[in-house]
């Protein structure tokens, strides 16, 4: 019988191929600190979670070779997150010497974003110049007021309270105030003016608190905490651009049942302010999107000649969904998801986000180029799975527009999928896809020498992504990276990246399915997986191609 490669390194060996990879390496770490960028959400290389990369974190990789990943481990020597520690993360730690980045993909970081920040740090309270009880909740200052320290009521001090007992909820005092104080000694509850939490945000302080209250890191079972509405609520929708200066586009109000999520799409034209189509062509140089709290993601597409013929706006038609009956949405069925259509043969990416009050501009006179007659698709995605009540979706856009004699440049889209996708149950799987600039220029009919000025990326995964990255072929260099699958980072190129024939992205994702007795796939539904990239380029002409 054929011997099995063993996975297991003596120590004797262990120390060879460290000290030998440190030597390679580290004669080209000085050159490679362009490869990470201050919007990533977390530092994977940093293993030891102190803040900065270095020799430490080398060790632990090194001291772990030809081990399996442990999912549960405070200190991940699997950087890459394939499964098994190897030389690879040797690579990846050696040339990340030097950085540092705040770690933001964590729970304390998304119960400072969408509780403290939205309901709790202002002027009028838990922030300068008021500071109530001496509490500032604001960024950067709320874990060092919070943890560990002492209230400044007497009845919650006198029982031996702290403002966060890590490890001791019920001897917490925030959750307390936040659930809402049983004993009068003990004041109000808070947020003041009689506004509450959704239950799932105050689930999740007691979950962090529970878990030690740490400042890093996700916890099992908390879910996003950006899609919770509070009860009390509200949206006001924007104004429109001024006459001149763009149009707005609006998804109609619509329903999402408590314990559900709904995924609608949308058709609608621009019209001037007679009720008109728009003849001419419009130039797009930006755009704000706005929607209430509850949204997974919005996207604008346009429709093309296809859709039309094919009947792809009519198909999905289901009645009872808007809050006014007249308006028609078409709603998508997880089971025949095609049944909508096929981005690049129905549908082409315009514009979108997972952030509610977004804003994009291009660079003064780039814009992207439609007809005034598009026929638009606005897609909305909302999540009500904790909700006790009917959630209302909206979303408002905003197109801010360029006189064409304005535009010197003209923006295509970048939106690429790799559908690609099985993880078996209790299994971690990457996903890989490669995206040719050679190609690209060919399907838009641009000269085999022309150059790709990128100047915005950003991925898109489900709730079982936990990595996503994009290097540029050429050089290897890490473009973007994101670990929080419900808030990726954007990472805008300024300048552009410029890209050329011969170069490319790689773009690669790793999912886990640990919680599911099934196959993990592609798919809509956030227990289905996606895997892709979006962004914007534009070609220079030729003669500013060639600096003249």
């Amino acid at each position: 019988m054929k011997k099995q490669k063993s996975h297991s390194f003596s120590s004797g060996s262990v120390k060879k191929l460290f000290y030998f990879t440190l030597v390679v390496l580290l004669m080209g770490t000085m050159s490679s600190a362009a490869l990470g960028h201050s919007d990533l959400p977390t530092l994977l290389e940093d293993v030891n979670k102190d803040s900065v990369v270095n020799i430490q974190d080398l060790v632990l990789v090194a001291a772990a070779l030809g081990q399996l990943r442990d999912r549960n481990t405070q200190q991940d020597p699997d950087v890459n997150r394939d499964g098994v520690v190897d030389v690879l993360d040797l690579v990846r730690v050696s040339r990340s010497f030097g950085q540092t980045a705040p770690n933001e993909n964590s729970v304390y970081h998304d119960i400072q974003e969408y509780i403290f920040d939205k309901s709790c740090a202002n002027s009028a309270c838990h922030a300068a110049p008021a500071n109530i009880a001496s509490l500032d909740l604001t960024y950067g200052r709320s874990y060092e007021d919070l943890v560990g320290r002492q209230p400044q009521n007497p009845a919650a001090a006198a029982a031996g309270m702290k403002l966060v007992d890590p490890g001791n909820p019920e001897n917490s005092f925030l959750l307390v105030k936040l659930i809402g104080p049983t004993v009068v000694e003990q004041g109000v509850q808070m947020p003041l003016g009689g506004s509450i939490l959704h239950k799932g945000k105050i689930d999740a302080v007691r979950a962090w608190i529970a878990a030690g209250a740490p400042q890093t890191g996700k916890i099992e079972g908390i879910g996003d905490l950006g899609v919770l509405r509070d009860p009390e609520e509200t949206f006001q929708p924007p104004p429109a651009p001024l006459p001149g200066q763009g149009y707005q586009l609006h998804l109609p109000p619509y329903k999402i049942e408590p314990g559900t999520e709904r995924e609608v799409f949308y058709a609608t034209q621009i019209r001037d302010e007679n009720g008109d189509l728009i003849e001419e062509d419009i130039f797009i140089n930006g755009y704000e999107i706005f929607y209430p709290t509850g949204s997974h993601h919005f996207i604008l597409y346009r429709l093309t000649d296809a859709a039309i013929s094919e009947g792809i706006i009519h198909a999905g038609t289901t009645p009872g969904i808007g809050v006014d009956a007249k308006n028609v949405f078409r709603e998508l069925d997880p089971n025949d998801p095609q049944a909508l259509g096929n981005i690049g043969t129905h549908r082409y990416f315009v514009a979108g986000t997972q952030t509610d009050n977004f804003a994009f501009a291009f660079p003064e006179s780039v814009a992207l180029r439609l007809p005034g007659d598009t026929l638009f698709d606005l897609n909305s995605h909302y999540i009500n799975l904790l909700g006790t009540q009917t959630l209302v979706g909206e979303v408002y856009i905003n197109l801010y527009t360029l006189p064409p004699e304005k535009v010197k440049y003209e923006a295509v889209e970048i939106f690429v999928s790799n559908t690609d996708i099985n993880v078996p149950p209790g299994l971690t799987r990457v996903t890989k896809m490669d995206w040719y600039i050679e190609d690209e220029l060919e399907r838009q009919g641009k000269a085999p020498n022309a150059v790709l000025n990128v100047m915005m990326l950003t991925s898109h995964m489900h709730r079982h992504g936990e990595l996503f990255e994009i290097t540029q072929m050429s050089t290897d260099a890490l473009l973007h990276r994101s670990v929080a699958y419900d808030d990726a980072p954007i990472t805008f190129y300024n300048p552009p990246l410029m890209l050329d024939a011969t170069d490319g992205l790689r773009f690669q994702c790793t999912h886990n399915n640990y919680d599911r007795d099934v196959p993990i796939e592609f798919g809509f539904t956030s227990e289905d997986e996606m895997c892709l990239i979006v962004g914007y380029y534009y070609v220079p002409s030729q003669e500013n191609a060639n600096g003249n």
